[in-house]
């Protein structure tokens, strides 16, 4: 895990044509969580890998601001479809299905040194 979140894996994906990575911030500039997202992740579908709010930016838009901002920026770059793994546990699930994201699969997934991550993974036509 601590390698998916290292500043060399981080700083490698910035380089990628196909990797965006995005801060929030809310309407007084102050800072509410990033976004990070992949373009051409499988043929014309984007892979949104990460989106992360702070605690105190929670329940003010900004979730479904940055969720906005990408279904725009993935259809603008002539990808359909937006994919995503969340936790089954993680009540980041409602909110997706919320904006219009679907289960299409679950799964559970070796993610190296005896670790696994039991997901849903979404979906999103834009």
């Amino acid at each position: 895990m601590a390698e998916m979140y290292s500043e060399k894996e981080i700083s490698s994906q910035m380089e990628s044509p196909d990797w965006r990575y995005f801060l929030i911030k809310d309407d007084e500039g102050n800072f509410g969580g990033f976004i990070g997202y992949q373009f051409n992740y499988e043929p014309q579908t984007t892979k949104l890998h990460r989106i992360y709010m702070v605690p105190e930016s929670k329940g003010k838009g900004l979730g479904k601001f940055a969720l906005n901002y990408l279904k725009n920026h993935v259809s603008e770059n002539d990808n359909e479809r937006i994919i995503l793994n969340v936790n089954k546990y993680n009540n980041a699930k409602d909110f997706y299905e919320s904006q219009g994201f679907k289960v299409y699969e679950e799964g559970v997934f070796d993610i190296g040194n005896g670790y696994v991550m039991d997901d849903y993974l979404m979906e999103f036509f834009v």
